[in-house]
């Protein structure tokens, strides 16, 4: 039961940072320059149902839901200061879990 709670709270910590993270990302900086940020991607883009990642790239919904996994992961580390009963500490288990199978689906592809 406590796994499956923690699987609850790992999935409802990752929706939430996925509705919270662009309104911030919004509203942090000014005008937009036109120029990507250091360390961005250069290269056409690809939006779809896959969400967005190079259009060259394999894979690029599981590769952006790893990258969202570990930003959740980052932040709950950050700025999430208690550890909720141990509940905390069992969604990043469930966050490396599932990051783990992402790699591990990432992998079986190349074979």
């Amino acid at each position: 039961m406590l796994k499956r709670n923690a699987t609850v709270v790992a999935f409802g910590l990752l929706l939430a940072a996925m509705l919270v993270l662009p309104v911030t990302a919004r509203s942090q900086g000014g005008p937009p320059t036109g120029a990507p940020p250091p360390g961005a991607p250069s290269g056409p883009m690809m939006h779809g149902p896959g969400g967005m990642g190079m259009a060259n790239e394999p894979h690029p919904a599981i590769r952006r839901a790893k990258r969202m996994l570990e930003h959740t992961k980052m932040i709950l580390g950050k700025d999430a200061a208690k550890d909720f009963g141990g509940h905390k500490a069992e969604a990043v288990k469930n966050i490396d879990e599932a990051i783990k199978h992402l790699d591990m689906a990432l992998a079986a592809d190349k074979k």
